[in-house]
């Protein structure tokens, strides 16, 4: 036992014990009961304070001091945020049992800290110090401990500053408060991460491509900020503004595809406010924005004839729907916009440099979307991303779900402007050259062999359908900040099971289609967002597509179909046509394709005309056809019927040499004989059927005429070889 500090003094039958940090009073009358004051502990303690990722605070302590000699212990409870201890840098806890043999032993310390990982800011709370009664059935009122001492701390931001070199307090964070009183560039110093950031005048951010900058709240610009065409510059919050001040400048670089002519068409969208057409389009000969209000197709065209019948064919009737946008302009944010580039000192195959200077844009950004009626058609509108970064597709949908459809349209220009193609000029280019995202099923190649990622890039302009009149929301949320969403100016693999099929042709035609089995989508028409239609309004010049059963208006470029549908019985009725009148050798590739079902099982290519099966896995089906619509010919199946190993990578060991006088060597330089040979015209009509041979045959073919005509060769091993030939004498 402790030495008491003092005895307890009797007074009537009252008992005053001593016990807590300070003192009791006894009033010297002893005619009354004694005036009784205690000075426990402190009301109140503050400092706990530290900077951000470098907690927990230093610790404060107070003291238990019972000369109670009676049997009991003290419960220490610390609020949220704040632990407590009878060590002084160890054990720390939420709560704290302290056992009488330590209360009664002499007086305990209780130390006090605010946690580490807290985040920033002020925090507030309470240690509640708590002992009952003591077990003396003398005492003749309560002597009951139950005080709060109140605590406040601050976790305060980091601050550090780069000096063009090294910063001053670490490496930052997203917590970090950032001045850049140096240049910095992120694929030299790293992609950079800021709570706030400052860039001194005369000082530049550079953001080079595949690299990002993230910016929690605010952005001041004195110096100067260059966002490269695939760099991303991301703000977090919406609430976060972006200033720039006289002097500064920010400016996002954009780079178009590489382009055969000057008339080709680039989309786009301004990632910067208050800048105008004749600024970031200086070279341009040619913009438009597109007046989605104007747009009404309830007439269809054929071939471009000025001659109309009801229905659709997704040109505006009247042709009042693309609009000039004139240079002094000033191109808003969310709005889509086309350009070419000026004629002069064009060189075709070339990219082009476009400077968007201004404010960046962030925040919530809201376009005017415009619906009219139910009247069939497709409602179209002329949107885009106005962000220095790139924003997720699946994002976006989910936002604007009741605004638009579930598709957006990326313009993929490949094909020639066609006086046969549909519109309201003398020549128009091919609708179906767009690449298309849809919601639920997946997305495809439009007029070239990329295709897309779900993600759409900065300064990208996109068509979408129009549900209804209202806005589309673009926000923060929807940014993303990595090193490669931003690649693509125009996911994960998941568990969903989907094919891409490809058709090209030796003269350049290009398209594809997807066929997605995802939850969601049933095997009927499920809306752009599943089930996306091929675009019809031009003359294509080879399409390949997919059909919903019993629909007879639409075709499909991507078809959503039920998950359990996918089976090895599963058809998919593979439609083809084409416009080409010349001999074409057309190819069907696996593009590329998700899921177990796919991986664990071959995809075929069924040829009904031809009586094969080809292995579309293996290897591309090379074939020749004749002029029109095709919607029974080809199918895909899961499984082996007559099964032809059809090559394309032997069609160089066949060569054929015009000798005069209607005489043609045929040569195979594989270990194959070939064992028939078949010669076709342009129309796909057969007109030779010849002998093999072992290495290499003349034939003399009197009935060619000068033109183009395929030969097939079949070797002995059953594979297939196709071969252009040509008759020049």
């Amino acid at each position: 036992m402790k030495t008491k500090l003092l005895t307890p003094i009797f007074i009537g039958v009252l008992c005053l014990p001593f016990f807590g940090l300070g003192k009791t009073h006894l009033d010297t009358n002893p005619h009354t009961i004694p005036n009784v004051v205690f000075y426990f502990f402190p009301t109140s303690l503050s400092g706990f304070n530290y900077v951000h990722g470098s907690g927990p605070s230093a610790a404060q302590s107070f003291q238990i001091n019972d000369v109670l000699a009676l049997e009991r212990s003290y419960t220490i409870n610390a609020s949220t945020g704040y632990e407590v201890s009878l060590e002084a840098n160890n054990n720390f806890t939420n709560m704290l049992i302290i056992p009488n043999t330590i209360i009664d032993s002499g007086p305990v310390d209780v130390y006090i800290r605010l946690k580490s990982s807290m985040p920033v800011g002020i925090h507030s709370g309470t240690i509640h110090i708590f002992a009952p009664d003591p077990t003396d059935t003398r005492q003749q009122f309560s002597n009951q401990v139950d005080e709060i001492i109140n605590v406040e701390g601050e976790v305060s931001r980091k601050e550090t500053i780069w000096n063009g070199s090294t910063w001053s307090n670490g490496i930052p964070n997203l917590e970090t408060i950032v001045t850049l009183s140096g240049n910095y560039e992120t694929s030299s110093n790293s992609d950079l991460l800021a709570w706030s950031l400052n860039i001194d005048a005369g000082k530049t951010l550079t953001v080079d491509n595949n690299t990002f900058v993230k910016v929690k709240t605010d952005v001041i610009v004195d110096g100067q900020i260059i966002v490269e065409t695939q760099g991303a510059f991301v703000q977090v919050e919406d609430s976060g503004v972006f200033t720039l001040k006289p002097g500064g400048l920010s400016t996002v670089n954009k780079t178009t595809s590489q382009l055969v002519n000057w008339y080709d068409y680039t989309y786009w969208s301004s990632p910067v406010s208050n800048t105008t057409a004749n600024q970031a389009f200086a070279n341009s000969n040619r913009r438009y924005w597109f007046n989605a209000q104007n747009y009404l197709d309830v007439l269809m065209e054929t071939d471009n004839g000025n001659t109309y019948v009801p229905g659709h064919d997704d040109v505006d009737d009247n042709g009042d729907d693309w609009t000039n946008l004139a240079g002094t302009d000033v191109l808003v944010p969310g709005v889509g916009y086309a350009a070419t580039q000026k004629s002069a000192g064009f060189v075709s195959g070339n990219t082009y440099d476009h400077n968007f200077d201004g404010p960046f844009n962030t925040g919530t950004i809201t376009t005017p979307i415009y619906y009219n009626g139910d009247n069939g058609d497709s409602d179209w509108n002329f949107i885009g991303n106005p962000y220095p970064s790139a924003i997720d597709v699946d994002a976006f949908f989910a936002e604007n779900s009741s605004v638009i459809a579930g598709s957006i349209y990326f313009w993929s220009h490949a094909s020639l402007p066609d006086a046969t193609n549909n519109g309201n000029e003398v020549y128009n280019f091919n609708s179906d050259d767009y690449a298309i995202i849809n919601s639920g099923s997946g997305e495809i190649a439009g007029g070239k062999p990329i295709i897309p990622n779900r993600y759409i890039p900065s300064g990208q302009g996109f068509f979408v359908q129009g549900l209804t009149n209202d806005d589309v929301v673009f926000n923060n949320s929807m940014r993303v900040a990595d090193n490669t969403s931003n690649s693509q100016f125009f996911r994960t693999e998941n568990q969903a099971n989907k094919l891409w099929v490809s058709l090209s042709s030796d003269n350049g035609a290009f398209n594809q289609v997807l066929m997605a089995y995802v939850q969601g989508a049933s095997n009927g028409n499920d809306g752009l967002s599943y089930d996306t239609p091929r675009n019809l309004s031009t003359d294509a010049a080879a399409i390949i597509y997919t059909f919903i059963e019993n629909e007879t208006e639409k075709i499909y470029a991507i078809q959503g179909k039920a998950e359990s549908s996918l089976t090895l019985e599963e058809v998919i009725p593979l439609g083809f046509y084409t416009s080409i009148d010349e001999a074409t050798l057309y190819t069907f590739t696996l593009a590329k394709y998700e899921g177990d079902f796919l991986h664990n099982n071959t995809v075929y290519l069924k040829d009904n005309y031809q009586n094969i099966t080809h292995n579309l896995t293996n290897s591309d089906y090379v074939f020749t056809s004749s002029v029109g619509e095709f919607n029974d010919r080809f199918e895909i199946v899961f499984q082996e019927n007559t099964l032809s190993i059809h090559s394309l990578e032997l069609k160089n060991q066949l060569s054929i040499i015009e000798l005069g006088n209607n005489e043609f060597t045929f040569k195979t330089s594989n270990m194959h004989p070939v064992k028939s040979l078949e010669i076709y015209d342009v129309q796909g009509r057969k007109v030779y059927v010849l002998d093999g041979f072992e290495n290499s045959a003349t034939y003399s073919l009197p009935a060619l005429h000068k033109a183009t005509y395929i030969a097939k060769a079949t070797m002995d091993n059953e594979v297939v070889v196709t071969k252009k030939m040509l008759k020049r004498f």
